[in-house]
């Protein structure tokens, strides 16, 4: 039976169907404006007036986060730039340091080597007035020597003794002979 119905009003027998509901006369006009206007008020309170609020809340919210993101942006540059800025200030104190001993090692270098040169030349002073006593002692034992082989000789040859002052008389004049 209902579908009976739905058959008669899609039908549109006796002029009841589908076609007489979409049919506006001048009154349904009226009143369906008349409607509209009446609920228009109720409608912007209480649907288009919180979709509205809704959307500008929406839209502050992404301007706040826009303008948040962009002041991070800004932190985030100022944090690269001061890292960075840091980053050449240790750089520039690593290679004063770097600079700093190279100079104190070079001053170093340059104290150890006078210092050996000085020690050496001391050394080597040394070592020549070692030679030099060396060489007066055997001098002198030479001429010592020299002379009593002479006394001995001599003493052979006259078959005469000396004394020992006569001995160290001959010795001291010969030394002041060979001297002059």
């Amino acid at each position: 039976m209902n579908h009976l119905f739905l058959f008669a009003i899609l039908s549109g027998e006796g002029g009841n169907g589908i076609a007489s509901l979409l049919d506006v006369g001048q009154s349904s006009m009226i009143w369906t404006v008349l409607i509209f206007a009446i609920s228009l008020p109720f409608m912007w309170k209480f649907v288009f007036g919180p979709i509205a609020k809704a959307l500008e809340t929406r839209e502050e919210q992404a301007r706040e986060a826009a303008a948040a993101a962009e002041e991070a942006r800004r932190e985030i540059e100022r944090m690269q730039a001061s890292i960075q800025e840091d980053l050449e200030n240790a750089r520039r104190e690593a290679a004063e340091q770097v600079s700093v001993a190279k100079a104190r090692a070079a001053d170093r270098e340059k104290e150890l080597l006078a210092a050996a040169k000085e020690e050496a030349a001391k050394e080597r002073a040394r070592a020549k007035a070692d030679i030099d006593q060396s060489l007066v002692t055997a001098r002198e034992i030479l001429r010592q020597e020299a002379v009593r082989l002479g006394i001995d000789v001599a003493q052979q040859v006259i078959s005469r003794e000396f004394s020992s002052s006569d001995q160290d008389r001959l010795v001291q004049n010969f030394q002041a002979k060979i001297e002059n």
